[in-house]
């Protein structure tokens, strides 16, 4: 195993603590950064989706005054009062005599009346009377030009009809259902309906008087056109059956073309890739959904149940991932058309504005990084140049040349101290040389006694050893507590005699029950030490505290009121299962990131949420509280475990860990740890151990 110099010894302790900082700072700061972006995002669309709305509200209400007025006019009501016809003639010259003629309308006539107040094309339906002119068993009155036709049957027998009559309101905004509307772009037309009620406690089967409008086609999008900033999402219109009116992506209002066939936008080799008068790119129009069919998916489903309800937030926003991009979902509700409103806006526009930011600070961090790196080889060079020095003359010395003497230049402080001390202790050699029979005798005498000394106090220290291997080894339990709702199964093989890991299983009341497992930085008796003390920590707040983050705060106050002087530290990874509610509530203080096996295979992480344990008292550990089900599977590690390497010094890794979970979900606790550990073996291959290795698995039964 090659050495590790000095100086390389100094880079790998100060380098991390110069740069993780930074690394830490830009983190967070960016965080916030998308979050902040996110929110004000949120504010603003839904600000604008209110509007939508408002002027939906609007346009239903001023049409609902425009068909009572009409109900009111005295052509509606000679309309609706004539008799029956005896001829299609006198059926022609109704409407002449009236001044309902398209071409001329008369200032009172119903016509003149529907062409200033309505975006479509107006119809009268007389479903009890006859008509002549159509050969029908009810007669339709068009008030507009228009190439649509309408099957007043189906009409009559669809849900908006039995919506209009059962809402009370007589008027209702949708879309038709199929075949109602036959004629040019039909599938793309709404219907505004009304029911002629002259008594309020008519029947279905007695309504025989039906008013609609068949808006156009850029009735809706006519509300919104002008908000540009509905480009950098898509905007569904649906009624309150859930059928799309209207959306704004693909449409012709684009920046650029939209291939059916492909389903994307096309970039033509005349187009620019980035248009200067507009704030969106070819790359953004990418990015936006064009598939309806985000509609149906669980979650927006769910989105859209709500609307309307009395559960809705205008508020409220969602986020949905589909087809490989993040969108952030905001909606509306116009109250009085029950129209909704949906919006998807892309993450990564949202985002956009800061990623020119960040770039630029990954730069500085980049620079700075670099100059801490020559800054600490400059400061490393010099505290190692005295130590590397001293090992060369060292080296010179033991062959035998008792005359050199260390040239200090370039030493300072203890290192200058310690070379006067190593130049004296030359000098006495070469003076004791002359007299080296005697010298020798006597020293091998005095070494005689030191040695039967260092026998009996390697005995000694054998007979402390075996205890305190044996005092460490009843601290990792062997044999679990006995519970029918938690199986247990541990391992544990320390680097040296005695180690620095430990995980322990104590029962805190009748249904929780207190794990731990954690990692002293360092080996041998101290870390033993000190996995002992933090055992005896653990036991004894677990009685006092009932929250994880209570009780590593006080093992850690407790800790580094023991080990603050020493410098030594740990991670520790401490949760308390409940059975009965079926919950961890878990700290992971620096350790490693752990995982839950679910029963349905998928592994979930539980990262860090604090700092390590017995450095700086009074410190708060966040907790987070996850499920355990029943079937799912708690696996413990300590880095032992993943930073196990073979002889071409690569790692075991997490990933390699977590593909062998899995594939061994099937397996029992004592074969499924068994297997694992068999696997880093197999991957080790002989090479040496570096650190602990301590595993801990726990089953959630029945």
């Amino acid at each position: 195993m090659a050495k590790i110099s000095m100086k390389t010894r100094v880079l790998a302790v100060s380098l991390p603590i110069a740069i993780l900082p930074i690394i830490i700072i830009t983190s967070i700061f960016s965080k916030t950064l998308f979050n902040k972006l996110e929110d004000q995002s949120k504010t603003f669309n839904t600000t604008i989706l209110t509007q939508v709305a408002n002027n939906i509200d609007f346009i239903y209400r001023q049409y609902s005054m425009s068909f009572t007025d009409i109900v009111e006019m005295d052509n509606f009501k000679k309309l609706i009062g004539s008799n029956k016809f005896s001829s299609a003639i006198e059926e022609s010259k109704l409407i002449e005599s009236l001044g309902e003629i398209s071409a001329n309308p008369s200032p009172s006539s119903i016509t003149r009346n529907a062409t200033s107040k309505f975006q479509g094309a107006f119809f009268i339906s007389e479903l009890d009377k006859p008509s002549l002119l159509r050969n029908t068993d009810n007669t339709l009155y068009s008030f507009s030009i228009t190439n649509n036709s309408i099957d007043i049957k189906k009409l009559v027998a669809s849900r908006m009809f039995d919506e209009a009559f059962n809402s009370g309101n007589n008027l209702i905004f949708g879309k038709p259902e199929d075949g109602i509307i036959t004629g040019y772009d039909s599938e793309n037309l709404q219907m505004f309906l009304y029911l002629y009620k002259p008594e309020e406690n008519m029947q279905k089967k007695d309504i025989n008087k039906l008013l609609f409008l068949v808006t156009q086609k850029n009735f809706l999008p006519d509300l919104y056109k002008d908000i540009d900033n509905l480009k950098y999402g898509t905007l569904y219109i649906l009624d309150q059956f859930n059928n799309i009116l209207s959306y704004n992506h693909p449409s012709f209002r684009d920046d650029y073309d939209y291939d059916e066939e492909k389903k994307a936008y096309v970039l033509h080799e005349e187009d620019p890739f980035y248009l200067k008068e507009e704030k969106i790119g070819f790359n953004d129009y990418k990015l936006l959904n064009t598939d309806p069919k985000i509609l149906n998916i669980p979650r927006s489903k769910e989105i859209l149940s709500q609307l309307g309800s009395e559960d809705f937030d205008v508020n409220q926003t969602h986020s949905i991932r589909y087809k490989g991009i993040n969108y952030l979902v905001c909606s509306g509700y116009a109250s009085f058309a029950k129209t909704k409103l949906v919006y998807f806006q892309p993450k990564k526009q949202i985002y956009g504005p800061i990623y020119n930011v960040l770039f630029w600070i990954i730069i500085s961090s980049f620079v700075i990084v670099i100059a801490i790196t020559i800054i600490s080889i400059f400061f490393s060079q010099i505290l190692t140049n005295p130590i590397n020095k001293l090992a060369e003359t060292t080296k010179r010395i033991s062959k035998g040349n008792y005359k050199l003497q260390i040239k200090t230049r370039g030493f300072f402080g203890e290192f200058t101290e310690l070379a006067q001390s190593f130049n004296n202790m030359v000098k006495m050699i070469d003076d004791y040389n002359e007299n080296l029979e005697e010298q020798v005798r006597n020293r091998t005498e005095e070494l005689n006694k030191k040695n039967i000394e260092l026998e009996r106090a390697y005995e000694e220290n054998k007979k402390e050893l075996a205890m305190a291997q044996k005092i460490q080894t009843s601290l990792i339990p062997n044999v679990f507590p006995e519970t029918k709702k938690l199986s247990f199964h541990g391992l544990y093989l320390p680097m040296e005699t005695i180690g620095g890991d430990l995980y322990d299983v104590h029962q805190i009341s009748e249904n929780k029950w207190g794990i731990v497992i954690l990692d002293v930085c360092g080996h041998g008796v101290p870390a033993a030490l000190i996995t002992t003390m933090a055992k005896i920590s653990f036991n004894a707040n677990s009685k006092k505290y009932f929250k994880a983050s209570e009780v590593i705060a006080a093992v850690n106050n407790e800790l580094c009121e023991a080990i603050q002087d020493v410098g030594d530290y740990f991670t520790a990874f401490y949760c308390i299962i409940d059975t009965n509610t079926h919950t961890i509530d878990y700290v992971n203080a620096a350790h490693n990131d752990l995982y839950i096996l679910r029963s349905d295979t998928t592994l979930e992480t539980m990262v860090q949420t604090g700092p390590v344990v017995g450095v700086i008292k009074n410190l708060e550990y966040p907790s987070e509280t996850i499920n355990f089900s029943i079937g799912d599977r708690l696996v413990m590690y300590t880095d032992g475990v993943i930073e196990a390497r073979n002889e071409h010094r690569e790692l075991y890794d997490s990933d390699r860990l977590k593909e062998m979970i899995i594939a061994n979900k099937d397996k029992d606790l004592r074969d499924f740890v068994t297997i694992i550990y068999d696997d880093i073996l197999k991957f080790k291959n002989n090479a040496p151990d570096d650190d602990d290795i301590a595993m801990l698995a726990i089953d959630m039964n029945k």
